[in-house]
């Protein structure tokens, strides 16, 4: 299956775990436990002293064209 993210984005972009659940039409614990289980690429903490993760695009793009 070969989806496109359906907005032009720069390869460094980050995306929220809403966004990449939209995407895959899953919910926040499906794909937390996909993380957990390394079926999906981990996150990555934009600010290395905060709370906030984010998936990288290019990631999440290379996860979906394996599909």
């Amino acid at each position: 299956m070969n989806k496109q993210i359906p907005f032009v984005v720069s390869s460094e972009r980050l995306l929220t775990y809403e966004e990449v659940c939209s995407l895959l039409q899953t919910s926040q614990a499906t794909l937390r436990r996909y993380v957990r289980n390394g079926r999906f690429p981990a996150p990555v903490k934009p600010n290395p002293g905060g709370r906030a993760v984010r998936f990288r695009y290019h990631d999440v793009q290379a996860w979906l064209d394996r599909l």
